[in-house]
């Protein structure tokens, strides 16, 4: 019987507590270093290098408990997103793919984007 578990915790404290190679993927949605909406928890750490410093410890004791063959989705806000792949690589992890969530702020909510582009080009419906 498979048995899967959600850990929250600290992510650091619940890795020290598990045993080398003992899980199969690892899912981790890390502060991003922004300081969003002034929260603590979202620091940076004193600068990038701190902060890759932090995430690389805790990405460096998430590969020694992940079972050989085993992959991580790490999630990472784009302006950041450099800094989770320097930790990444420096913690001994391979990059192999990435997915972005393109985003756009400010965009008309009520817009006929068909309306729109017949518009721009002079045509009339």
């Amino acid at each position: 019987m498979t048995t899967y578990r959600i850990i929250c915790s600290d992510a650091l404290t619940a890795l020290q507590a598990m045993p080398d190679n003992s899980i199969d993927s690892y899912v981790v949605d890390p502060p991003a270093g922004i300081h969003f909406m002034n929260k603590t928890w979202d620091d940076n750490k004193g600068g990038r290098d701190r902060w890759i410093e932090w995430l690389e410890e805790i990405m460096a004791e998430a590969l020694r408990v992940i079972k050989p063959g085993g992959h991580a989705l790490v999630w990472a806000l784009p302006r950041t997103s450099h800094w989770t792949g320097m930790a990444l690589e420096m913690a001994g992890w391979e990059v192999r793919d990435r997915l972005s969530h393109i985003f756009g702020t400010g965009f008309p909510k009520s817009l006929d984007v068909g309306k729109a582009i017949d518009k721009a080009a002079g045509v009339e419906r």
